[in-house]
């Protein structure tokens, strides 16, 4: 067996790209330049939830748990693909759009839902504030089922509406990790047998960490 192919669902940082609007959007410095100085070395400062990122239970003040706390095999398992992107702009995710699919939830299962907003993003207030989002009865069936983790194609997996708190508050205070930022507009993902793993930079007592989130598919 051997990897058939590999899927980067992680969107690019660059200087000035696109956050929630109370955030500092990332600055990219050069400090060294190599056609002058010899060498090339970049400074990039900004928040740990920017652009493709995970979030530990500690980004909630209810709980304590942060990335570098997880065993590092819990940042990858089998993928579920979800494709959501007939959502219109502010629509919920319920509990009915993730029913037909709950017979492949474990305690391994790693969910993405494809919404289409990674393919939106820029400064724009339908990326910004339209995205559909996990509903709270949503939420709480992705913790019955045990899933080990959930991603999404937007910087916030509950929206920036009335819910987004508590979605978050039931995910990660089930030990659920949330990766956010993905990019999820890969039509293969929906057939075939793949798996997904999703590495946090380690960052002590991080609530949470920028990420390299692939999928990937074996063959003979």
């Amino acid at each position: 067996m051997r990897i058939g192919k590999m899927v980067d669902l992680s969107q690019e940082l660059y200087h000035n790209s696109p956050v929630l609007p109370e955030f500092e959007p990332p600055k990219l410095e050069y400090l060294l330049i190599g056609a002058r100085d010899g060498w090339t070395l970049e400074k990039l400062t900004m928040n740990l939830h920017s652009g493709t990122h995970m979030d530990a239970p500690a980004h909630l003040g209810d709980f304590s748990k942060t990335l570098d706390q997880y065993p590092v095999d819990e940042f990858q398992g089998p993928a579920l693909f979800i494709p959501l992107n007939g959502k219109q702009s502010g629509e919920p995710i319920t509990a009915a759009d993730l029913e037909p699919y709950t017979e492949r939830m474990n305690e391994e299962t790693v969910v993405l839902l494809y919404t289409g907003w990674g393919e939106k993003r820029s400064w724009s207030k339908e990326w910004v504030f339209g995205s559909p989002y996990v509903s709270n009865e949503a939420a709480r069936l992705l913790v019955r089922h045990q899933v080990r983790g959930v991603g999404i194609d937007h910087f916030s997996i509950g929206g920036t509406g009335d819910e987004n708190r508590e979605t978050h508050r039931l995910l990660l205070g089930a030990d659920i990790w949330v990766a956010e930022g993905l990019q999820l507009d890969e039509p293969e993902l929906a057939a075939g047998n793949w798996h997904v793993f999703a590495m946090p930079v380690k960052i002590r007592d991080s609530s949470g960490a920028p990420a390299r989130v692939v999928a990937f598919r074996m063959e003979e």
